[in-house]
């Protein structure tokens, strides 16, 4: 059933049958101390909608959910190759202050989640109920990408040599000149110094210390052209190369004529006058192409619409009902009452974790196993007022999972490293939950004996996780070592929300233990909205909730 149906039949259902139905035995949207009477069943099936495009900074700045996937510059900083290309461009081209990158990447995100919880309780005493609940679980992200929008910020593209032969072939014909030129010259001015009136000698005997600059100086250009572009024997060079109409391109196509007209100048023309080849300027496509083909070493999904579905919650709960100053029947309050229970959840499995090689991965529940404690407690003022106070405390277990897992000096946003990370970065790692706070405080007005109506204010706080490397067990990179940088990402995984709800309730519990209805149900529609947050996996998030409970009576009356 659609979203529109469901909220569309509560509503219906919310403002029907106006007319007294007896003594009302719930209290309406959001959880309470009330416990089933004995034999009695309750059937719970719900419908909930969640979506977000924004979330949390550690100080509750509110950032686009996608702003981690963005970068001004694409360079070496995201990518170790960048890095390294950047000194050899330079070097090349004779540009200071070149940034080797893929362009600006833009990634605007939107999540989707429509789950389904279900759920059985029974009245095993009157002060006691016991249940266990499933939520089928389904979470989209829908990611925007752009790259280089203006076509003129990226700097680096693709190196034709890794898969274009001509391309490849091109790059070390001009490196082959360049040795064979410098071998050439080497031994021209050896020749030369020995014998100085030798034909062809006249311009080396005039310039010595020229010509063996030239020699040291193309020596050095050509080790570069071959790192950078490849061309050597068993030397591919990088994956990226300046694009074609780049200055840096450009610079490195004149140097290169440059030293022809300067070796031809001591009598050796071998350098032709074309520069290596330079790669296309990043797309889209391009992007697509990085992160999929094993060639360039990311291994990832593209970026693309994407859904996960499963189980998202299982878990067994007991409720002790612990006293209370009312009976049953609430529409008999007069003045102050009180009604107090505890409850306990074992969470049995808390849905899967996040693909490794999904770049912006989606999850299908909220993580693994664990336990958790409630209080609740109902305050009541005549039969028409009342409010609950619940807290909870949960705690999870530790759960094994693999990760890319950038260095620590990674760029981050918020808090939230580059998601697209190479798989040499991929480790298996364990994460110990923090423990979790929440609390929420419901005042309810019932409008006739069988309509409530409510607003809730809760916050949820928690802790940051443990990260630790199990696996694989790889040596220090530079001042850091994959443990290190586990900490020091997972320093950061403490959250807290604060959200407010509104919503009703139409009952006929009530009604059928007093003989004016045959059919026990409950139908409550909730909007809430997060208010406030800190931490990047606070999102504010809008959701609506459908549920319906059914009551039948297994024994007793």
């Amino acid at each position: 059933m659609s979203r529109t149906r469901l909220t569309a039949l509560a509503m219906t259902a919310l403002v029907a049958a106006a007319h007294p139905a007896g003594a009302q035995r719930a209290l309406g949207m959001g959880g309470d101390a009330s416990t089933l009477p004995a034999g009695v069943m309750r059937v719970t099936v719900a419908g909930r909608w969640d979506r977000a495009n924004e979330r949390y900074d550690a100080d509750g700045t509110l950032r686009p959910l996608g702003a981690n996937a963005s970068a001004l510059s694409w360079n070496g900083a995201y990518d170790a190759r960048l890095a390294t290309a950047t000194p050899l461009v330079s070097a090349l081209s004779g540009l200071s202050g070149f940034d080797a990158s893929l362009g600006t990447l833009a990634v605007g995100r939107r999540d989707n989640t429509a789950d389904a919880p279900m759920g059985i309780e029974l009245g095993v005493l009157s002060r006691l109920t016991v249940g266990a609940s499933i939520r089928i679980a389904s979470h989209g992200i829908e990611p925007d990408v752009r790259i280089n929008a203006r076509r003129v910020e990226g700097t680096m593209g693709f190196n034709p040599a890794w898969t274009n032969t001509t391309a490849r072939d091109r790059n070390a014909l001009l490196v082959a000149q360049f040795d064979s030129a410098t071998a050439q010259t080497s031994r021209r001015i050896a020749q030369c110094q020995a014998a100085p009136a030798a034909t062809g000698c006249a311009a080396i005997a005039a310039n010595v210390s020229g010509a063996q600059s030239l020699v040291a100086s193309a020596t050095a250009f050509a080790a570069a052209l071959n790192q950078l572009y490849g061309g050597r024997k068993n030397a591919a060079g990088l994956p990226f190369v300046p694009v074609s109409n780049g200055a840096a391109q450009q610079a490195i196509t004149q140097r290169v004529l440059g030293f022809g007209d300067r070796f031809a100048a001591f009598g050796n023309s071998v350098i032709s006058t074309q520069g290596p080849v330079g790669g296309a300027l990043f797309s889209p496509t391009d992007v697509a192409t990085l992160l999929t083909d094993t060639l360039y070493g990311y291994n990832l999904r593209p970026l693309r619409v994407v859904h996960a579905y499963g189980l998202g919650e299982v878990a067994v709960h007991a409720k002790l009902r612990l006293f209370q100053t009312i009976g049953d029947d609430t529409t008999t309050i007069r003045g102050f009452a009180v009604r107090q229970s505890v409850g306990a959840t074992l969470r049995l499995s808390g849905g899967a974790a996040p693909a490794a090689n999904e770049p912006i991965a989606p999850t299908a529940g909220e993580g693994g196993s664990g336990f958790s404690a409630q209080s609740f407690t109902d305050l009541w003022w005549g039969s028409r007022y009342a409010a609950t106070i619940a807290l909870g405390y949960s705690q999870g277990q530790a759960q094994a999972f693999a990760m890319r897992m950038p260095a620590a000096t990674t760029p981050a946003v918020g808090g939230v490293p580059f998601p697209l990370v190479t798989a040499d970065r991929e480790f298996q790692l364990s994460r110990t939950p923090g423990s979790r706070i929440d609390i929420a405080i419901t005042p309810r007005l019932a409008l006739t004996r069988n309509i409530w109506m409510g607003a809730s204010w809760s916050l949820s706080q928690q802790a940051a996780d443990t990260w630790t490397v199990t696996a694989p067990s790889v040596p220090p990179v530079g001042a850091t070592t994959p443990q290190a940088d586990a900490s020091a990402w997972a320093a950061g995984t403490d959250w807290s929300v604060q959200q407010l709800s509104l919503g009703g309730t139409y009952t006929t519990v009530d009604a059928v233990h007093r003989g004016r209805a045959t059919l026990a149900f409950d139908v409550s529609y909730e909007h809430q909205q997060v208010s406030a947050g800190s931490g990047w996996r606070a999102a504010k998030a809008t959701r609506d909730v459908v549920t319906v409970r059914w009551y039948p009576r297994l024994w007793g009356r």
